[in-house]
């Protein structure tokens, strides 16, 4: 598989998500087969007993039914329901478990993930000029090599198991025909063992190469990892008008806030914090603060609603840069503080 040189960013998650959606997944055929292989193997060790059985006593029950006159239009659907039920008891466990296993093995390798992309008509690939092109790309020349590699190596192990026993396998022609038999079954279960030990390292060889070249297939250019990083958190553009939101309804609440309090604080055009303080609180709490157009409106607002203001420079800057909104202020402006409200109550008490 070519790779484009100027992909070198690991693809992100949302990319790897968006090769799945497109039913872009990594999977080793040759994992599949050597697994079911394997299941089906010790699948016939754990039945193979029983399922011989089966077959010699429903193999007796036909010669029976073979005998003349036995196969009237009643025997017929007797045999025919013999039959669909030795074949729903010799197959039903191993089709069975080539099922479950299929699914454990696609799961295992590719995860969880279910596109109809694949599934959808893709009239290109009837191109003739693109099927040649694919026919001779170097996918298609690695798969060729891969395939010949796998056919010389399951050669080999064939050969390595039937070489040393091929004179015993023709002098079983002049022996017993069950020592003929027991002998032929220890040969193919070697050579059965083998070769699917054989498959196997080639599963997992595969399955290896498939999943590098598929992480290769999805890496990123460098600014295609940043194109995304800025999908994921909001163009620039967005992101200040949502601040300028953000900003525009903060200042709505302070400006509503602003009725509810004691005193305002002013600098005297430039700054203004808005004080609220009753008997039940612990300490002085800033409501509302601002500077310049934010400060005159705090200001028109409390002589709408008849809040006093008072012009405390010094502490006006002090508040603004050291208090937070809604919450009480700090410590070292107490004293100070205490001065402008024993002032704002002497106000209210001499009218």
């Amino acid at each position: 598989m070519a790779h484009d040189p100027g992909r070198t960013e690991k693809a992100t998650p949302r990319r790897r998500q968006k090769a799945r959606d497109e039913g872009s997944v990594s999977r080793s055929s040759d994992f599949d087969g050597a697994i079911l292989l394997w299941g089906n193997f010790f699948l016939f060790l754990g039945l193979g007993g029983a399922t011989l059985a089966l077959m010699a006593q429903q193999v007796a029950h036909f010669l029976q039914m073979a005998q003349p006159g036995a196969l009237a239009d009643a025997g017929r659907v007797t045999l025919l329901a013999d039959v669909l039920m030795i074949l729903g008891r010799l197959l039903l466990p191993f089709l069975g478990l080539n099922f479950l296993l299929a699914l454990a093995t696609g799961f295992a390798q590719r995860g969880f993930s279910f596109s109809a992309k694949p599934l959808q008509p893709k009239f290109d690939r009837l191109n003739p000029a693109q099927g040649f092109q694919r026919l001779f790309s170097t996918r298609a020349v690695v798969d060729l090599f891969k395939s010949l590699a796998k056919f010389a190596l399951l050669a080999w192990v064939a050969y390595s198991v039937l070489e040393p026993r091929i004179p015993l396998l023709l002098a079983t022609l002049k022996l017993p025909l069950g020592q003929s038999l027991d002998f032929f079954q220890s040969a193919v279960f070697a050579l059965y063992r083998n070769v699917m030990l054989a498959m196997l390292v080639l599963a997992v060889a595969d399955f290896a190469w498939q999943r590098s070249s598929w992480e290769k297939g999805i890496r990123m250019t460098k600014q295609e990892v940043k194109d995304e990083a800025k999908d994921a958190d909001g163009s620039p553009e967005i992101k200040q008008k949502q601040k300028s939101i953000m900003r525009a309804a903060a200042r709505r609440r302070m400006l509503a806030e602003v009725p509810k309090a004691t005193v305002v604080v002013t600098n005297p055009t430039h700054v203004a914090i808005a004080l609220r303080y009753d008997e039940e609180m612990a300490a002085p709490v800033c409501v509302a603060k601002g500077l310049d157009h934010l400060a005159l409106k705090i200001r028109e607002r409390a002589r709408e609603t008849g809040v006093p203001t008072l012009e405390r420079p010094e502490l006006a800057r002090a508040l603004y840069r050291v208090a937070e909104v809604e919450k009480p202020i700090p410590r070292d402006l107490y004293q100070a503080v205490a001065q402008v409200l024993a002032f704002v109550y002497r106000l209210r008490g001499a009218a």
